[in-house]
């Protein structure tokens, strides 16, 4: 991958470059000698050498008016172990083949350089695919780019400059299976909330005449066959309360490197609770307190693990905040009635009082411990979570390795791709790596 350049031309401006300049010298050399020392052989190589420049000027023009590239993005939206894909495509309409076409690629994801040479003939086009496991969650940008080609003699260089870039977020991965329960919470103190709820819950408090664009899975069979009439299921709003998931961020409590840092497994942890609340129709918000704090407000919806995942792939390891203080900072904005997940690496505990201080407000308080042995510490995470059971707070010691599919057996299982049936419909199809 070429260094990215300081600046660009205009975007789709083909520039040409005199490419090797002993050829220019010779060229002079060449009409000095016709004119002090004139000879049939001077002439003959001055004419010969002329020419070559007229050739090769005229086909590197004709590439750089008629050679030109594409590229898209076939999936835009991705997680740390996913494929990225792209798809190329070189068009040549001039009259003269393009010998060699340089792919030059200023992309800066990890792990991923689509640069390559292709050749194009005249009148003609070439299409391929460039793909990457995507290795490290964050925001990055595709592009910008250029194409470069030459003349068969190498005097000249065209080269084409597409500036424009597109922005693609890796997202953490998901893991499905945790060893770690969701909170309940309490919205308002009750067992029951007596508003109803525009979506499915687990309380189910009466029915009511089917109405255009309810959901069939509503429908209450028994009732609507007793009644010869279709009847549909409300719900009660649950009275779980909202969660807040909240990632100690300090840079002085981190440990590890690379993809076994413990930001990594604790930005896994957050993603997949916050997935999971999702899914069981539950309020979650987030708060990272890095160099750049990532604080999302509590929401329902995919829409909102959406929001949620793209703050977990910006959220960094570098903050000065520490957690005493984020959870400070935290219990100002938490309502009465939510729970809050802390996941931390940290192996000090002047941060336990802020537990029981959220206590005390109506906050409940889960603890996620990241083992700090088993991430190259010095100590172990066990004897900090003895101390908060014992202040009588939910308490979890994650070893690292614990959760999680490592990247390589990720890559071993295959990836999902999207492929449309004959029907039109697509689906999504798990395709096996090749060994």
């Amino acid at each position: 991958m070429d260094e990215r350049p300081s600046s660009l031309p205009s975007e789709d401006k083909a520039i040409i470059k005199l490419r090797l300049r002993l050829p220019v010298i010779s060229f002079l050399f060449l009409l000095a000698a016709a004119f002090l020392l004139p000879n049939q052989v001077w002439t003959t190589l001055l004419v010969g050498l002329g020419g070559l420049f007229i050739v090769g000027y005229v086909w590197v023009r004709q590439l750089a008016v008629h050679l030109y590239g594409r590229r898209r993005l076939r999936y835009g939206w991705v997680a740390v172990g996913d494929r990225l894909e792209e798809q190329f495509e070189i068009i040549n309409t001039s009259f003269v083949p393009a010998l060699w076409v340089e792919v030059i690629d200023y992309t800066n994801i990890p792990g991923y350089n689509p640069a390559v040479v292709r050749s194009i003939p005249s009148q003609n086009s070439d299409h391929w695919r460039e793909t990457a496991v995507c290795q490290q969650r964050g925001q990055f940008s595709l592009g910008p780019w250029a194409i470069r080609s030459s003349d068969p003699f190498g005097l000249f260089q065209m080269t084409r400059f597409y500036t424009q870039t597109e922005e693609i977020i890796i997202h953490p991965p998901i893991h499905g299976q945790l060893p770690i329960p969701l909170p309940t919470g309490t919205s308002s103190g009750q067992a029951r909330v007596r508003q109803r709820s525009w979506q499915a819950t687990t309380n189910a408090a009466s029915v009511r005449d089917y109405r255009h664009g309810d959901p069939l899975r509503w429908i209450h069979w028994p009732i609507s066959a007793h009644r010869d009439s279709l009847y549909v299921r409300e719900f009660d709003q649950d009275a779980t309360g909202d969660i807040w998931i909240l990632l100690d961020c300090e840079a002085a409590v981190q440990l590890g490197s690379g993809a076994d840092r413990t930001i990594e497994q604790a930005v896994l942890l957050g993603a997949s609770l916050a997935a999971r609340a999702v899914r069981q129709n539950r309020a979650v918000g987030l708060a990272g307190y890095g160099r750049s704090p990532q604080i999302v407000h509590t929401g329902k919806g995919q829409g909102q693990q959406w929001r949620i995942l793209r703050a977990l792939a910006l959220l960094d390891a570098e903050g000065t905040t520490d957690l005493r203080t984020a959870l400070y900072d935290l219990g100002r904005i938490a309502k009465r009635g939510s729970a809050v997940i802390i996941i931390t690496p940290s192996g000090e505990a002047e941060w336990l009082a802020e537990l029981v201080r959220l206590a005390q407000h109506g906050v409940e308080s889960n603890v996620v411990l990241l083992d700090r042995e088993s991430f190259a510490g010095e100590e172990s995470s066990a004897g900090l979570g003895t101390a908060v059971r014992q202040l009588g707070f939910p308490c979890q010691v994650i070893h690292q390795g614990e959760v999680g599919t490592p990247l390589e057996e990720q890559q071993r299982r295959g990836f999902w791709e999207f492929r449309v049936t004959g029907t039109g419909k697509v689906v999504a199809v798990k395709t096996p790596v090749a060994q």
